[in-house]
């Protein structure tokens, strides 16, 4: 990154290049330790195929953590998209869409690489990547409400015989048996 940026934190320090990994370049803040990373160059190390594994990454004892808030993008000073990585929304990054550029609070790159998550970025940070996540919260809260509604031993034996009624090869007949009314279901038996 060739142009001269600042960090949001209160020391308003000017990024200095770092390899956030092997071939990777990124700007980072001396004082509070955010990471900003040029998407381009992201593409660019990812089609590498490096290997990267969360074994490398020393055990990180700070966890990221969202910070709450919208941010300015260092360059453009456009407000950054805050994009959950994960359906539990751990944390969010921010991405500058037009400039290409995310930021990533202290410990969310360590957080991303230990997730399996950081050789993922651009599906994940998609339109399509951010949809099925939002799919994926959306079922989970769905799913939390049938626990405690019903129970949890009652939705995990429905969730058991969904798994068996899939692997029927006539699957078809055996739901048509179910919703059957029981005089019916009956007489099929005799």
């Amino acid at each position: 990154m060739t142009t001269r940026l600042h960090c949001s934190c209160t020391h308003r320090s000017l990024l200095k290049n770092v390899a956030l990994e092997d071939g990777l370049p990124a700007a980072a803040c001396p004082d509070c330790g955010a990471v900003l990373l040029n998407m381009d160059d992201w593409r660019r190390w990812r089609s590498r195929a490096p290997e990267l594994s969360a074994a490398h990454v020393s055990t990180v004892t700070d966890t990221a953590a969202d910070h709450g808030r919208a941010r300015a993008c260092p360059a453009c000073t456009r407000l950054m998209e805050r994009l959950p990585v994960d359906a539990a929304e751990a944390f969010r990054v921010d991405r500058c869409g037009p400039c290409q550029l995310v930021w990533l609070d202290p410990c969310e790159w360590q957080a991303l690489v230990q997730r399996g998550l950081a050789l993922q970025l651009d599906t994940l940070l998609s339109d399509g990547g951010q949809r099925r996540l939002q799919a994926e919260r959306l079922q989970a809260t769905r799913m939390q409400a049938l626990r405690q509604r019903h129970g949890d031993t009652c939705v995990d034996e429905v969730l058991r015989i969904r798994r068996w009624l899939a692997e029927q090869p006539h699957r078809d007949e055996l739901l048509a048996l179910l919703q059957a009314p029981e005089a019916a279901a009956s007489s099929q038996r005799n």
